[in-house]
């Protein structure tokens, strides 16, 4: 009998042979049937893997027409990552010391790349965490959003994918680090992101992103000792 294992290790036979590039960007697979005769098991096991491969946006199934392999950009790849993220979503410090890294980066590429809209958009992120700054839930939506815009700015592909995979498992972390500590640090620090951007200074976002995330790591380990 088989079980989710089974299915598994057909996406990982099936992905192998995807990024291999033995099966290529447009080409439609063989069919399900024929799939589960080549690799010994049940069309059930092929069908589950194939979901979990479309849900990554792997492949695209069309009604009646099969499955077919999409054009495997950075972000594409990326989605792999997702389950092993969410699987190691406990150990918060370490996603911390990621960002530590990553996002000085983005504020400085945003600030060299995006347009005005994004700045808007970043301003209203900034008000809403002021106008939130009471109800830490929301507070914390609009921490991760105002990340989120910063990455969208970078106008890099890769980077917008991983910051989407982070984003996904931070929530539950950063807003219980903001009802320990409050949010009083991070309108603070924000704001001096937010001007860096605005005046199209570089270094300057990068500076005080990086003592963003610094000051978060700090509090997350005085709290740990």
């Amino acid at each position: 009998m088989e079980d989710g294992r089974t299915s598994d290790k057909v996406l990982e036979k099936i992905q192998e042979k995807i990024f291999s590039g033995e099966w290529k960007p447009g080409q439609k697979i063989m069919s399900e049937t024929k799939l589960a005769e080549d690799l010994n098991v049940s069309r059930v096991s092929v069908r589950e893997a194939i979901e979990k491969l479309a849900a990554f946006n792997i492949v695209s199934k069309k009604k009646g027409g099969g499955t077919f392999i999409n054009d495997l950009g950075p972000s594409v790849y990326l989605n792999s990552l997702l389950p092993m993220l969410i699987l190691n979503r406990d150990n918060y410090l370490e996603i911390l010391e990621f960002r530590l890294i990553t996002e000085p980066e983005s504020a400085k590429l945003c600030a060299e790349r995006c347009d005005d809209e994004l700045i808007i958009s970043l301003e209203k992120i900034y008000d809403n965490m002021k106008n939130y700054k009471d109800d830490i839930q929301k507070f914390t939506k609009e921490d991760l959003n105002f990340h989120t815009k910063i990455a969208e700015g970078t106008k890099n592909s890769l980077i917008i994918k991983i910051n989407e995979l982070l984003m996904n498992i931070l929530e539950y972390h950063q807003r219980g680090l903001y009802e320990t500590l409050g949010p009083k640090g991070g309108i603070c620090e924000h704001k001096f992101i937010l001007d860096a951007i605005k005046n199209r200074d570089s270094e300057l976002a990068f500076i005080y992103s990086r003592r963003h995330a610094e000051r978060t790591i700090n509090d997350l380990k005085k709290l740990q000792t």
